[in-house]
């Protein structure tokens, strides 16, 4: 690797966490090797950032803030805000071509956002979601959708998937086969966790709720779990996904303990202290747990067609076991025989950064 310094705008979706929490290793990646990293984020993912890293330097970047249907088709309510978001994505690299300008900018990575893209710096795309799966009545639009996505990605010099090229594959049919016509790069899953060197041998949490993503969905299956739980003799442990929340946790129904948020410390250790876990079947989450070695029960967020694959494809693989928020049930969560298969190592690849450090030497 050279020693030049290389300044580098990070610049995640704000659609929750994830995209931003997926980002950790990259950024501190970065970070080790001298170069200078701005980000530029909006709402809850320049919160986190800004809580794991308080040193760099962040931008505030409005984005499209997209609502979400209570029922169980999300699909058309999406395609209804389509003329939305195609003039917020150019708005979106209005804004970056200014910044390239005044922040001198190197390179820039972009996780799923659409319009920061330029052609001023070397610019990377990164998704897991080359393929957005339609819900079954819309199949026959899955070529023209194919096409939209690949309009976008065309945009940046290149585009990086955080899965691994050969099996075991764990975003399936998302993030393959890949565009022909894109340089494309598989970087194996990312995650700012891994296995603590020494794991939490006492379990004493029956279930770990791992809850996350959009409203109204998240409250929808936070008050079946809180009505549940309220007829149950397990002792179980939630994470809200509030990061704007109190830091203060708290009992409910006498047997539940309830985080709106955790540190990193917090969550491996509650990880490493639960029999079970449930959550959402978003990737960076499923990413997250790979990485820890840990299996779980996934609930698809009613309608997100990419979460209701994922919680198949990796039930199918039986690394892990799903059920649909519609059905939840707790009774069976604690009381199936055939629990989620443990034994998820091999399916993170811990090979390291090259591709990253190939990248800002070329730049």
């Amino acid at each position: 690797m050279t020693n030049i310094r290389k300044t580098i705008l990070v610049c995640p979706l704000d659609w929750g966490l994830g995209h931003a929490s997926r980002l950790v290793p990259i950024i501190k990646h970065l970070q080790k090797n001298g170069h200078r990293v701005i980000i530029a984020a909006d709402r809850a993912a320049l919160s986190f950032l800004k809580h794991s890293f308080p040193k760099l330097e962040f931008i505030r970047f409005p984005g499209f803030v997209p609502s979400y249907s209570a029922g169980n088709s999300q699909v058309l309510h999406m395609l209804g805000m389509l003329p939305k978001a195609l003039w917020h994505f150019n708005r979106d690299h209005q804004f970056v071509e200014k910044l390239i300008k005044e922040k001198k900018i190197d390179g820039l990575l972009s996780d799923n956002r659409f319009g920061a893209w330029t052609k001023q710096v070397p610019s990377v795309f990164i998704t897991h979601q080359l393929h957005i799966r339609m819900p079954k009545v819309l199949k026959f639009m899955q070529p023209l959708v194919d096409q939209f996505n690949l309009h976008f990605i065309k945009r940046f010099n290149a585009c990086w998937i955080p899965d691994n090229l050969e099996q075991p594959k764990l975003a399936g049919d998302l993030s393959f086969p890949e565009f022909p016509s894109v340089n494309t790069t598989y970087i194996g899953p990312l995650s700012r966790f891994s296995v603590p060197a020494t794991p939490t041998k006492n379990k004493d949490f029956d279930v770990l709720f791992l809850l996350s993503g959009p409203e109204p969905q998240r409250s929808l299956l936070e008050q079946k779990i809180f009505a549940q739980s309220a007829e149950s003799a397990a002792k179980l442990c939630m994470l809200r996904g509030l990061p704007h929340e109190s830091d203060k946790a708290f009992w409910k129904n006498k047997n539940l303990f309830v985080y709106n948020h955790a540190s990193d410390d917090v969550f491996i250790d509650l990880v490493s202290r639960s029999k079970i876990i449930v959550a959402r079947a978003g990737y960076s989450s499923i990413m997250d747990l790979i990485a820890l070695e840990k299996s779980a029960w996934l609930i698809p967020t009613p309608g997100q067609t990419e979460q209701l694959y994922l919680a198949h494809y990796l039930s199918q693989k039986k690394w892990f076991k799903s059920i649909q928020q519609d059905n939840f049930n707790l009774d069976i969560i604690l009381n199936t025989n055939d629990s989620p298969n443990s034994n998820c190592s091999g399916i993170y690849d811990k090979s390291g950064f090259h591709f990253l450090d190939k990248w800002t030497d070329s730049l």
